[in-house]
């Protein structure tokens, strides 16, 4: 069974997509049959350093997780080159990326 880590974030207290992005999250791991081994759920702007999503990523290093889950890339990147460099990580690390709405299962 994969092991699922959930990322949300919004860019400030009052947006209102958190429970939004968690349900779908959840969801989509009941639906796939994965177990939900972490859920992270942040706020701040995207410019902003993300402890959260570090936190999400130190798990992936320790192989606690198989596959992260995101509502949108631009939930999870700060920029293309911060994108790209987490999923280059995660893809060295065999942890799979998937992102909801963008349709994208790597």
């Amino acid at each position: 069974m994969f092991r699922a880590g959930l990322y949300a974030r919004v860019s400030t207290d009052d947006q209102q997509t958190m429970p939004l992005q968690i349900r779908a999250l959840r969801e989509y791991t009941v639906r796939r049959g994965w177990m939900i081994a972490l859920q992270v759920k942040e706020i701040g702007s995207g410019a902003s350093e993300r402890q959260l999503r570090e936190k999400l990523l130190e798990a992936a290093r320790r192989r606690e997780i198989d596959v992260v889950l995101v509502w949108r890339l631009d939930r999870w990147g700060r920029s293309v080159a911060d994108l790209l460099a987490t999923l280059q990580e995660l893809e060295h690390l065999g942890v799979g990326f998937v992102s909801l709405t963008e349709a994208l299962d790597l």
